[in-house]
């Protein structure tokens, strides 16, 4: 009878197969991430209580907070975000982007809206002011492939 009830059910299981995803770091611009979304992200998100911290699910690194590797002196935590940083920070928010087909109901620009506005629970609070604030249009002109604002910081 066990032999029974355990064939019964294993011939009622369905076999689920996931469809192939695009990697979201392959349909964004790292050169658009670097000059305005991570300029945001690193000014706003970065403390040590949030997202510069090795286990948060996005997670920031920049000068002076998290590093890749462990700094051995106050020069080597201040130095320059190295290429690597950059890429990491780049995936990291790359990976937000597969959370909705929508680029305007991505967590990266949800989250940190005041909760009138659409915004979703946010530890931090609300970062942005309104869908108007100049970083949340840095973040959504990133996911939206949008040519960044004038005057924006690029190298």
């Amino acid at each position: 009878m066990v032999r029974l009830s355990a064939v019964v059910l294993l011939a009622s299981c369905t076999t689920i197969e996931n469809a192939d995803a695009v990697d979201p770091s392959t349909t964004l611009s790292a050169d658009v991430f670097k000059c305005a979304a991570e300029v945001v992200l690193i000014k706003q998100c970065s403390y040590l209580g949030c997202h510069g911290r090795a286990d948060a699910a996005l997670r920031v690194y920049s000068v002076g907070k998290l590093r890749a590797t462990t700094p051995k002196n106050a020069d080597d935590a201040s130095a320059v975000l190295t290429d690597a940083e950059h890429a990491a920070n780049f995936r990291s928010a790359a990976a937000f982007s597969t959370l909705s087909s929508d680029p305007l109901e991505n967590w990266l620009l949800r989250k940190p809206l005041p909760a009138d506005l659409g915004g979703y629970a946010h530890a931090g609070g609300a970062i942005f002011t309104s869908t108007g604030d100049p970083n949340f249009m840095a973040i959504r002109n990133w996911l939206t492939a949008a040519i960044p604002p004038p005057g924006t910081p690029c190298k």
